[in-house]
This record gives structure tokens, sequence and C-alpha cells, in this order.
């Protein structure tokens, strides 16, 4: 008998204890959160140029800016017409090896690579000795190297002052942007190709 009476008081108190407890949550002030201001602005990191391969931009060597860089005399870091000038005489002397005041097409291309890095660089053999010259005078030498200075001489609105800074031998260039392969098919078609291919030439 007495352990009935037990568990109902027990029952009871625990009906009557939730709500009490659930009473006094509710009337628990919760903390104040400050509303944001309308006026204050919140500044976000925002990329000016595309990130990626295909938005990267970077500069390259204009035709002939190895060269032209060397004919910077004073050390300014400019280059005028006066050490155009002289740089384009002293080039033609170092090229011309047997000085006999003609390049042939040998001394031409052994100072191209030498003068300008490459021998794929511009201006190529075609540009000194066009119509398949069998060589090239000191005035077409000269014609084509001065041609190319006016060229890097010229700015945005094609206006020349006579002077070309380093930063005018280099130009901007956007990598060709390749296709993303975001699964493999072109691989699974691309080696049923070249099963195919394998195939037809093994039954021939």
């Amino acid at each position: 008998m007495r352990l009935g009476l037990f568990i109902t008081a027990l029952f009871i108190g625990v009906n009557f204890a939730v709500p009490a407890t659930s009473q006094v949550i509710a009337q628990t002030p919760r903390p104040e959160i400050p509303a944001q201001q309308q006026d204050e602005i919140v500044e976000t990191i925002k990329s000016r140029t595309p990130i990626g391969h295909s938005g990267t931009v970077i500069q390259i060597p204009r035709a002939g800016a190895l060269l032209f860089a060397s004919f910077d005399a004073n050390g300014d870091y400019m280059i005028d017409r006066t050490e155009v000038k002289k740089g384009i005489a002293r080039a033609f002397q170092t090229a011309d090896r047997d000085a006999d005041d003609y390049l042939s097409l040998v001394e031409l291309e052994m100072w191209r690579i030498a003068a300008l890095g490459s021998e794929h660089a511009a201006p190529s053999n075609f540009a000194f000795a066009p119509n398949f010259a069998r060589g090239v005078t000191h005035e077409m030498f000269t014609q084509v190297l001065q041609g190319l200075a006016e060229r890097l001489d010229k700015d945005d609105q094609s206006e020349m002052d006579g002077k070309i800074a380093l930063a005018d031998l280099l130009k901007d260039y956007r990598p060709v942007r390749h296709r993303k392969q975001d699964n493999c098919f072109d691989k699974i078609r691309e080696e049923r190709r070249r099963a195919e291919q394998n195939c037809r030439n093994g039954r021939r």
C-alpha cells in the first residue's frame, strides 16, 4: 500500500515539475543582439580580374625586345633615337663577320640566334631578305630595324615621342584557355578511336 502511494506521489511531482521548468526557461530573457546599422557597409573581397588559367594575363617580350634592350647605352632604361641609330650600326658590324658590308644568309642566321635569342624569333630571315634574296645589304638591315623601332616607340594612340622605355618592349598575352574535362568521356572516345585505328591497320 505504501509502495503504491509513493509511486503515485512521484508521478504527480514529475508532471508538475516539467511545466514549471518550461515556464522558467520561457521567462528567461534572451541576450540582446545589436541590430546592424543601416548605413554600415560590409566590405567584401572581389577579384578585379577573373581567377584561373583563362583569366591570367602575362607579359612577354615583343619582336626584337632583347636586341633593343641592349641599345640602352647610358643605363637609364630608355632608348632614344640616337641610341637606336648607334645600336643598329653596331649590330650590323657584329653580324658582318667578314667585313664586306654585306650579310650572307648564314651570317644573318647566326646573328639572329645571338641577338634575338632564337632562330624562330622575329624578325625572321625573310623580313631582312624578302623574295628569296641571297643576302642583306647594310641599307636593308637598317631599314628593317628602324621600322621595328618605330613600332616599339608607338603608344596606344599611335604617337611617337622618340624614346622606347623597357616597358614598351613587353606586351600582354592571355594564355589559351584549355577545355576542362569534368568527366572521362573524351578519354574514352580517344581510346576507342585509337583502338579502331589499330584494328584497321592490323587487317591490312
